[in-house]
């Protein structure tokens, strides 16, 4: 999780078990800046509920309706390799909006270090970080906090 993440605090709204969960933190000094973040079992549904939670938070937000799709599609290319890639454990979506930029981070618990492909353009799949790189303003990855595996993030400015 990020540093701004750490900053803040959680109100939880729990749903029923058999649902994604999601909660809203709220940071305590300068503008607000709100971080939702939803929990996912890595099933292969679980790409379809991220990339259109996402874009509802975006949309939630205020983000501009010509930037839904890049949102959407980064956070389909990272959410698809977290369930690949993911080792069978949950895999949780942070988003926020802050001072006309979009973070969107997916973590997951695979051991491996996530990596930019270059595969044969004739084979499907292997082109999700490619895609990120090309479209996003920023991408990183790094260790997932307080745990196993990794997170992977992208920024777009609006």
């Amino acid at each position: 999780m990020s540093s701004d993440a750490h900053e803040v605090h959680v109100l939880l709204q729990d749903l029923d078990g058999a649902r994604p969960q999601w909660w809203c933190e709220r940071s305590g000094a300068g503008p607000p800046r709100t971080v939702l973040e939803l929990h996912v079992p890595p099933a292969r549904g679980a790409v379809w509920i991220a990339r259109h939670w996402a874009s509802d938070r975006a949309r939630e937000s205020g983000v501009p309706e010509d930037s839904l799709p890049d949102i959407e599609l980064l956070t389909s290319e990272l959410a698809a390799n977290a369930v690949v890639h993911g080792a069978g454990g949950e895999v949780e979506v942070r988003f926020w909006y802050d001072s006309g930029c979009v973070r969107v981070e997916v973590s997951d618990t695979s051991a491996g270090r996530p990596r930019v492909r270059h595969p044969n353009p004739e084979t499907p799949g292997g082109q999700g970080l490619r895609l990120v790189s090309m479209l996003a303003t920023e991408w990183g990855h790094g260790r997932r906090s307080g745990g196993t595996g990794n997170t992977v993030w992208f920024t777009i400015s609006i």
